[in-house]
């Protein structure tokens, strides 16, 4: 079953991206990579960098251990980056935090903390997302209306989940664990201000990052259209239905940018997107090779 999901995935991937070369053919779009200005693009990967740094701080943050079993930073700041190389495998990053919360449990005896502060950074981030949407929405033309729908449900389903999980009833069993662990979080309110506070930091991170890669390939918009594209993509991205949301996330930035960026650039930018991420990836493939040595 998994197999045929995985294949699925690929499939509707393999689809949508061959159906963008054929509408927009790649001679276009190597001809404005051939002008791409890489102190842009280096610029652009200096800030995921900052990223990778920002979620191990959060990280440390959220981790509520007693202090004898409380990993060094460094060792965070290690799975953090390792996690990218997994983060390849999977939609919106779920790869990362996968391997990141369950090999850093099994190596300090945490797992149940450290699966709970993953999960929490995960929805900081998407609530940090939503809020970045709604606060640049009224700058911002041309946002088709089918988006701003999107982005609503989306605002008022993490609503309710945070309230079921402030709320969470479970008591028993391996889930009744990791609930009384997001329980503990009630103990801890200035570690989750600041951890709240360094996912706004970090999807703000996220939305320059690619206003640098659109700068790269030449293109300049108000900063509002930036930080409302963004959320909506990173959220349609995660949904499972492509191979690391490849393809969807294309036809997403080509349908809320259409009349306000040339669609050439705006795949060019794209794919130096996946070159920045590539070289996240290569990273974490470094030091996942040296720590297993």
């Amino acid at each position: 079953m998994k197999k045929l999901s995985i294949a699925l995935k690929l499939t509707i991937s393999i689809f949508l991206i061959a159906f963008i070369f054929y509408k927009f053919p790649i001679d276009n779009i190597l001809a404005v990579l051939k002008n791409t200005n890489y102190i842009w693009f280096a610029g652009s990967f200096l800030l995921g960098e900052l990223i990778i740094l920002n979620q191990a701080f959060r990280w440390h943050y959220l981790l509520i251990v007693p202090k004898e079993q409380k990993p060094k930073f460094l060792s965070l700041l290690k799975y953090t980056i390792v996690g990218y190389l997994f983060n390849l495998f999977a939609p919106g990053g779920v790869g990362g935090d996968a391997y990141r919360s369950v090999a850093l449990g099994k190596a300090h005896n945490v797992i149940a903390s450290s699966v709970a502060s993953v999960f929490v950074a995960k929805i900081f981030g998407l609530v940090a997302l939503c809020l970045l949407f709604w606060l640049a929405l009224p700058y911002s033309e041309q946002i088709p209306e089918q988006a701003i729908w999107f982005m609503g449900a989306s605002t008022l389903l993490l609503i309710i989940f945070c309230f079921c999980i402030v709320f969470n009833p479970f008591k028993k069993g391996k889930f009744g664990i990791f609930a009384e662990k997001l329980r503990d979080y009630k103990k801890y309110p200035l570690h989750l201000l600041a951890a709240f506070l360094g996912s706004i930091f970090m999807q703000v991170l996220v939305v320059l990052m690619q206003w640098s890669l659109f700068k790269a390939v030449g293109i300049s918009v108000h900063w509002s259209l930036v930080f409302a594209v963004v959320p909506v993509t990173i959220l349609l991205t995660a949904i499972p239905v492509s191979f690391n949301g490849i393809g969807v996330r294309e036809w997403t930035m080509l349908s809320l940018t259409a009349y306000s960026i040339s669609s050439e650039q705006l795949l060019a930018s794209l794919l130096l997107g996946y070159a920045a991420i590539i070289l996240q990836a290569v990273q974490g493939w470094i030091i996942f090779v040296t720590k297993k040595n």
